[in-house]
């Protein structure tokens, strides 16, 4: 009897003790967020009981091994939330009735890079590509969560980023015998090259692309295609790139801040660029103390100037950005989407998705409210929140720039070419 007394005693003493350990690090969530799966970081979590260790480069936070067993509860709890919340503002930025789903899954053996999301309004659909796959692209019903495929004429190779502007998707391929820019037809899937040279030599691996209001497109141009695709060996310099769709001018902007130039984002004034260095990503320095790091950039729409670092990635490393209407920056990352205040470098919260990696996000204009995207390796998800994002091309010159864009490649679509191609046949599909 007096045994079982002492080990009552004892659990109670153990849950208390759990008690006091979550007080300690996890904060209290209003009640009006009770219908909303997320957690809130007591000081940022800056002291962690006893002893631990991070696996590898892209776990999270909760994957700390620790023998301290609140320690693993809490860790626990933090993992399964949706939402994670390292700052109190954060709880703003989703509202009280955010939600995160998955609206298509992907094979667990499935070793796929699934990349290069665009909206399009027309379609109420978001197109993204399998980058091991030629020819084809996905495309998911917002809603209703639909897919199909859109075959490309000719089948493009490797793509691996995208943007969509005045009824056409714009997409990089970074693989193949020719890497390059690409305006695409999201009906037919005729695809008309646009750029594919630097003065005669070949590009290495254009990455991700995006417009601003003067009709420029700025891009990256990592060597991805030499690391992963067997390519040859890079004729050029690392860099991010503006190509002028007015004159066909391209010019190196940087390429000697950056390891290996990958999202790119603009402020919604357009007055920063901000650009993902995902060096960690690359086998040979894909270890815990590899850079992975997001820079900004001064932007005069024709050079850039003061590069600094703003963010320091916690897991994998940056790929796709995208900046919101308020100019939070948006990262993905291993495990999710780290939404950053650019001005301060503070990490503010996380959108969860723990056991995927999200390779690039994309926000959908024209509904209400704020709803994203997100293309993982596992799931294409959908998540709303109360923030939403900005049109490529910032909150400014949207008329400009689609009076500019309608000229680039003039001779690529007419009218005959239009009808010829609308009714190509597309292939339904659903994983």
């Amino acid at each position: 009897m007096y045994f079982l007394v002492f080990v009552s005693s004892l659990l109670a003493s153990f849950r208390q003790a759990v008690a006091v350990e979550k007080a300690s690090l996890l904060g209290n969530v209003p009640a009006s967020f009770s219908s909303v799966s997320v957690v809130l970081l007591e000081r940022n979590l800056a002291v962690l009981p006893e002893s631990w260790q991070i696996p590898d480069l892209t776990s999270s936070l909760f994957d700390c091994e620790t023998a301290n067993d609140a320690l693993t509860d809490i860790l626990s709890t933090i993992k399964q939330a949706d939402f994670i919340a390292w700052d109190q503002s954060f709880l703003d930025v989703i509202g009280t009735s955010a939600k995160l789903e998955r609206i298509q899954s992907f094979p667990d053996d499935e070793d796929h890079v699934h990349e290069a999301p665009v909206y399009v309004p027309e379609t109420n659909e978001l197109l993204f590509s399998d980058t091991h796959v030629t020819g084809w692209l996905w495309a998911i019903n917002v809603d209703t969560h639909e897919t199909r495929k859109i075959h490309t004429t000719p089948p493009l190779e490797h793509v691996n980023g995208g943007t969509y502007h005045n009824g056409y998707a714009y997409l990089a391929t970074n693989g193949g015998s020719t890497r390059g820019l690409f305006r695409v037809n999201v009906t037919s899937g005729h695809a008309e090259c646009i750029l594919n040279n630097f003065r005669g030599r070949h590009l290495n691996s254009p990455n991700d692309l995006i417009f601003d209001s003067s009709s420029n497109i700025l891009f990256t141009d990592p060597p991805y295609g030499w690391h992963n695709w067997g390519v040859e060996d890079p004729e050029l310099p690392t860099a991010v790139y503006q190509f002028n769709t007015k004159t066909g001018a391209l010019r190196a902007l940087t390429n000697s801040v950056l390891l290996t130039p990958n999202g790119l984002a603009l402020s919604p004034d357009e007055s920063m660029l901000y650009v993902a260095d995902s060096n960690s990503s690359l086998n040979f320095a894909s270890h815990l103390g590899s850079a992975r790091n997001v820079w900004a950039f001064d932007y005069s729409h024709s050079m850039l100037s003061n590069p600094r670092l703003i963010y320091q990635v916690e897991s994998g490393w940056p790929d796709g950005l995208r900046v919101t209407q308020g100019g939070l920056l948006m990262v993905a990352v291993a495990g999710g989407v780290d939404v950053i205040d650019p001005s301060n470098g503070l990490l503010l919260g996380k959108i969860n998705t723990p056991g995927d990696i999200i390779f690039n996000l994309e926000p959908v204009i024209g509904k209400d409210g704020g709803v994203w995207m997100l293309a993982g390796k596992r799931h294409i998800y959908k998540v709303t929140i109360a923030t939403g994002g900005v049109k490529e091309g910032g909150a400014v010159g949207t008329a400009v720039l689609r009076d500019a864009i309608s000229q680039v490649g003039q001779s690529s679509f007419s009218t005959e070419e239009e009808d010829r191609h609308e009714h190509d046949v597309l292939e339904h599909s659903e994983l």
